[in-house]
């Protein structure tokens, strides 16, 4: 009866462990590499107790093989060492929040796990090892020497590397409570042992932290509630952002359309022509400022889609900067606010970059700026350091406006949100431009920074990078010349009349003769009776037949090969593609931008149509080879931008004194 009192604790832990192994397998769960971890600890713990039972009871059998007895006791020590192992290595996994995916650096981390335990496991083969026997001396009770005393400092080194983890884990969760029980019972074991060497307590505590872990962590009934609840929470978010945003685009939207269809009114009844062509300025704005609220939207899903385009070209950097500080002039209006630009010298001339996209995310910031500041002042400050091929930029727009909390800080890139939004409801705005901002710097290879002191104001830093411009080093705007295609002839197909007529008068600015169609079926019994045409329009959401099944029938005419041009209110990310994919030969959405509309002419009209081979070359303006700017960077930046604030102080000193 003495052995089955020095194996009581293993016996109780088989029963326990076979309960819960019946439990955990008969329930559904997902196939993770943590919930793989926990099945090899439960299988590792179950062959440590099935080889403690097979020492005490089965070594009176095994006597005369020494090399079986030795394999039986090492094998004991090398599974516990796994056991330790298997911990540190689900602890890896759970403090990386790599659940269900895996990344090189996870993968490099167990790699190097797994060796070192490979290593302790051979050396612990390696070692000598030594028994104590019972009173009659036909079995022993327990091992102990070098081989021994390994497994004890691999179970310290483990448990510290585990400990590590989560001491470096940000977010500290419920998980990490069986690797905090095992260290304190480990410790408790091991005293306890000191005193009976008999009591194999080992594989017990093993079983006690795999049932801890079951109800911590593993436990499937568990899991599918905190799943559930998950769900419902993001569900519950989901909808309140949905809620949200439409509440916020009703105002935003309607804002400027209560000043359009208002002062479409006014213009309708009115006489007076100075007054009208006001009220027609006072629409055009409100139109640009829906237009804007549009077009955030659709950038904000481009940029999601990863639809965005970098588009490259030679531009003059100074020109660009001194356009955009008159339009921030123009939005501080009577706003007792001071404007303060400081542009570099050394500005270069002429540089080859997105400067479309450039001129997003500083009329972003500035417009933040002017729209948060009442009183004061807005330094526009751009300095840069000039290399061989590249040209590194600085941007930095800082105002005495209202500020950011801190707490708010880590929000203000977020999409639809804005900063104290009960006190700034005044303010117009979707909460997109901060958000698009940021996407657009990262995407061009840049950092973006901001510093803030609540009620006093905030301070937004751009780090870009452009290159020396490619060609010509002209890059002075061109001024628009009167382009005439009076020899040449359009259709327009659309069924609305209005849209008709609008685009009818935006064509008639380049003299096209202009004929319109109001459905498909109508466009296509044009040209079957021989109706000639340069271009065709085309709207795409008509009733009974669609703009694409009208160009399907149009290309089944014999002798039909006239450039078909998708016009539609459908901007959506990759639509563009979509629609030249199905045979257009161009895209264009309304409202109709001149600019392009005049790209499209020029090239259906001109002859200068692509082909496949010219449209991937390596001067592709699409391809876009991003060079991140680095600290080193941006430290010689701030450097630079002081070195010529310091210069511009010292001239205005000089100036007052001359006064």
């Amino acid at each position: 009866m003495q052995i089955n009192n020095y194996i009581f604790f293993s016996i109780a832990g088989l029963i326990n462990l076979i309960l819960l192994m019946i439990i955990f397998f008969s329930k559904k769960r997902k196939n993770l590499f943590e919930n793989n971890i926990y099945i090899l600890l439960m299988f590792c713990t179950l062959f440590g107790i099935i080889n403690e039972i097979v020492m005490v009871y089965c070594v009176p059998f095994l006597e005369l093989h020494l090399f079986i007895k030795e394999f039986v006791a090492k094998l004991f020590l090398v599974i516990t060492e796994g056991w330790i192992f298997l911990l540190c290595l689900y602890t890896a996994i759970v403090s990386n929040n790599l659940v269900d995916k895996k990344t090189i650096n996870l993968k490099k981390q167990v790699f190097l796990l797994t060796i070192l335990y490979c290593v302790l496991a051979i050396i612990t083969c390696c070692l000598p090892i030594e028994y104590a026997y019972n009173d009659t001396g036909t079995s022993w009770l327990y091992t102990y020497g070098p081989s021994t005393k390994l497994v004890f400092v691999t179970a310290i080194i483990f448990i510290g590397i585990s400990l590590l983890y989560i001491f470096k884990t940000k977010n500290k969760t419920r998980k990490f409570i069986p690797v905090y029980v095992y260290t304190v019972l480990s410790i408790i074991v091991s005293f306890i042992q000191q005193i009976d060497p008999n009591l194999l307590m080992i594989s017990f505590m093993e079983t006690v932290i795999i049932l801890l872990m079951y109800f911590t962590i593993e436990n499937p009934d568990v899991k599918m509630v905190n799943e559930l609840e998950y769900a419902k929470n993001m569900a519950e978010k989901a909808n309140r952002a949905k809620s949200d945003f439409l509440s916020s685009m009703s105002h935003e939207i309607r804002t400027p359309l209560n000043a359009i269809v208002g002062l479409s009114e006014c213009i309708k009844n009115s006489d007076d022509i100075e007054e009208i062509h006001e009220d027609a300025n006072d629409v055009v704005m409100a139109s640009q400022n829906l237009l804007e609220i549009v077009n955030g939207i659709l950038d904000i899903s481009k940029i999601e889609a990863d639809k965005m385009e970098i588009i490259e070209s030679n531009y003059n950097p100074l020109e660009v900067l001194k356009d955009l500080t008159t339009i921030a002039e123009t939005r501080i209006g009577e706003k007792e606010i001071e404007l303060r630009c400081n542009f570099a010298e050394d500005l270069p001339n002429s540089l080859y970059g997105d400067q479309g996209k450039l001129k997003q995310i500083i009329t972003n910031m500035l417009s933040n700026a002017v729209k948060y500041t009442e009183k004061g002042h807005i330094d526009f400050n751009v300095s840069c350091i000039n290399e061989k091929d590249k040209c590194k930029l600085q941007i930095i727009i800082s105002d005495t406006g209202r500020g950011i909390k801190p707490e708010q800080m880590d929000t203000i890139f977020n999409k639809f949100e804005r900063a104290e939004e009960d006190k700034n409801s005044t303010i117009e705005g979707t909460g997109l431009g901060l958000a698009i901002t940021k996407s657009l710097v990262e995407m061009m290879g840049g950092k973006i920074l901001v510093h803030s002191t609540y009620g006093e104001g905030s301070k937004f830093t751009v780090f870009l990078e452009q290159k020396y411009s490619k060609g010509e080093e002209n890059t002075k705007v061109v001024k628009d010349e009167k382009i005439s295609y009076s020899d040449k002839k359009a259709l327009i197909v659309d069924d609305n009349k209005l849209n008709i007529k609008v685009a009818s008068k935006v064509l008639s600015e380049f003299e096209l003769n202009i004929d319109s169609a109001d459905s498909g079926f109508s466009a296509i019994e044009k040209i079957e009776n021989n109706e000639h045409y340069d271009i065709i329009f085309m709207d795409i959401m008509m009733p009974k037949m669609s703009g694409v099944e009208t160009l399907k029938k149009l290309k089944d005419i014999d002798g039909f090969n006239t450039p078909v041009v998708a016009l539609t209110a459908d901007a959506m990310e990759g639509k563009s593609t979509k629609y030249i994919e199905v045979g257009f030969n161009d895209y264009l959405s309304k409202p109709i931008n001149k600019d392009e509309l005049k790209r499209v002419l020029d090239k259906c009209l001109n002859g200068t149509m692509e082909t496949e081979e010219e449209k991937v070359t390596e001067e592709d303006p699409h391809i876009h080879r991003v060079i991140p700017i680095t600290d080193e960077d941006i430290e010689m930046l701030n450097k630079k931008l002081a070195e010529d604030l310091a210069k511009q102080k010292e001239q205005e000193e000089r100036e007052k004194n001359n006064i």
